[in-house]
């Protein structure tokens, strides 16, 4: 009989669920590590004509299907799905007149956006000398050489960004899709899951010695049409497809 080993590798996909249909597939990149964990709640019956009180029935109340990963690839769509966040694209901004009040020497102080362009300072209606502060315009930020007398206001042109909020969206659901292959046997495996739910509780490490790697877990959620078909299964299936001959 020959052996039927497994070695996965293969791509992961994400469908964002919009009114109970599943939109267009998205490749979430590079995924070193990926698991699924059935879990169920059961109850236990213990006889009592033996004298050994074996158990003799087991009721399965519930069952649940989870999942874990790490996700490596650190698009706009994957950060606001690692973070539970919303995605915002931010447009160009010219501000005038926004108050930093009075400022000390050596002081860094953050201006309100980034990628900064056309920036000047007063002091009433006189400009400060560009000598006297340093300007960081990609973080937006201006540290001032020495203390100017009088409050200071300042005037710039924010640079068009993108924001993402953190734990900002807890409610998207998301069909995945695996597609495989078994380098054991180079069978083609598929996995499906109707629809799965991101935990919001997750590490994002932002100091890496290395390649960053983000955790992802979450669990699916069952889908009771789909389970009515054997075929389909309530929370999805796996496919095991032959390799062609």
């Amino acid at each position: 009989m020959a052996e039927e080993y497994i070695s996965l590798q293969g791509k992961f996909y994400l469908s964002e669920i919009t009114n109970g249909v599943a939109g267009a597939m998205r490749y979430i990149g590079n995924v070193p590590e990926f698991e699924l964990e059935i879990t169920t709640d059961q109850v236990e019956h213990q006889e009592s004509t033996s004298g050994q009180r074996t158990t003799d029935f087991v009721l399965t109340k519930t069952t649940g299907v989870n999942f874990k990963g790490q996700l490596e690839e650190v698009d706009k769509e994957n950060l606001k799905y690692i973070l539970s966040g919303m995605q915002t694209d931010v447009a160009s901004t010219v501000v005038t007149d926004h108050s930093l009040g009075t400022v000390k020497a050596g002081e860094e102080i953050k201006l309100n956006g980034y990628g900064l362009t056309a920036v000047t300072f007063k002091t009433g209606s006189t400009d400060i000398d560009t000598s006297k502060y340093k300007l960081d315009l990609v973080f937006g930020t201006v540290t001032f050489k020495e203390a100017i007398a009088g409050p200071v206001t300042a005037a710039y042109t924010t640079g068009v960004v993108s924001h993402t909020t953190i734990a900002g969206d807890f409610n998207k659901e998301y069909e995945l899709f695996f597609k495989g292959i078994n380098t054991a046997t180079s069978d083609n495996m598929a996995v499906r899951l109707w629809r799965t739910k991101k935990s919001p509780e997750t590490t994002f490490p932002l100091i890496h010695e290395d390649l960053g790697q983000y955790e992802i877990s979450g669990q699916a959620l069952s889908d009771t049409d789909k389970g009515l078909d054997a075929t389909l299964g309530l929370y999805g299936h796996v496919v095991t497809i032959p390799k062609a001959t």
